[in-house]
């Protein structure tokens, strides 16, 4: 289980159906496209996990 605490910012929930498009549009995302390649990575990896929970969800869902 992941608890994260202390959100402070202003982003609507629950994000839209479509939450890498959501994630990739939030205004911190440019900070992250200008980090590092270990960043980068990470945050690639980070998006392709979400997509596959989310289509795991959509699938749940549509049962």
């Amino acid at each position: 289980m992941v608890l994260v605490g202390g959100c402070v910012s202003p982003q609507q929930f629950p994000p839209p159906s479509d939450s890498v498009t959501f994630l990739t549009r939030d205004y911190r995302f440019e900070d992250v496209m200008k980090s590092n390649d270990n960043v980068k990575g990470w945050a690639r990896d980070t998006l392709d996990v979400v997509n596959e929970l989310q289509y795991q969800l959509e699938v749940e869902k549509n049962k």
